[in-house]
C-alpha cells in the first residue's frame, strides 16, 4: 500500500497565500457596487417616468384616429349608397330622395359609429339639386365627428 504524500510547511504556506490572493480583486477590477446599481435603477426609473406620458398620449391619439377613420369610412359609404340610388338623371323626384332621410344609423362594421342623413328643402323649380348631409358620430356621443355634404339632382317634386 502506497504511503500518503506529506507536504512540507513551506508548500502549505505557499498554497494558503495563493488562495487568499485569488479571492481578493485585482486593482481596477472591483466590480459593480450597490451604489452604482441604485444609481442605474434611479436613472432607468426617471427615464421611464419621462417616456410614460408620451406613450399614454400616443395611445389616446391612436384611439381618436381609429374612431375618426371608422366614422369617415361609414359616412363615405352612406353617401356613396345615396349617390348610387339616385344617380344624376332626370328620373329622381325630390320626395323619393328626401324620404331616405334617417337618424341613428348603425355602422355594420360594429365600430359603434352612428350616422344621420338629412336633406335640404326641395327646390321651387326643376330640374335642380337638393342638398344632402351625412353626419357621423362617435360611440355614445351627440356631437358630430364629421359631416359630408353633397347634392343630388332632382327633376320633379
Amino acid at each position: 500500500m502506497p504511503q500518503p504524500a506529506v507536504l512540507s510547511p513551506e508548500v502549505v504556506t505557499a498554497m494558503a497565500s495563493s488562495a487568499q490572493s485569488s479571492q481578493q480583486p485585482c486593482d481596477g477590477q472591483a466590480g459593480v457596487s450597490l451604489v452604482e446599481i441604485v444609481i442605474a435603477m434611479f436613472i432607468l426609473a426617471a427615464t421611464s417616468m419621462a417616456i410614460l406620458p408620451l406613450m399614454m398620449g400616443a395611445v389616446q391619439a391612436s384611439a381618436t384616429n381609429r374612431d375618426l377613420l371608422a366614422a369617415n369610412a361609414f359616412a363615405n359609404a352612406r353617401l356613396a349608397m345615396l349617390q348610387a340610388a339616385f344617380p344624376n338623371t332626370a328620373g329622381n323626384s325630390c320626395a323619393a330622395v328626401t324620404a331616405t332621410a334617417a337618424n341613428d344609423l348603425k355602422d355594420p362594421a360594429a365600430s359603434g359609429t352612428t350616422a344621420s342623413v338629412t336633406f335640404g328643402a326641395c327646390p321651387s323649380s326643376y330640374p335642380a339639386t337638393v342638398a344632402v348631409s351625412v353626419k357621423a358620430f362617435r360611440p355614445n356621443s351627440t356631437q358630430a365627428v364629421l359631416s359630408l355634404d353633397s347634392a343630388i339632382l332632382v327633376a320633379t317634386g
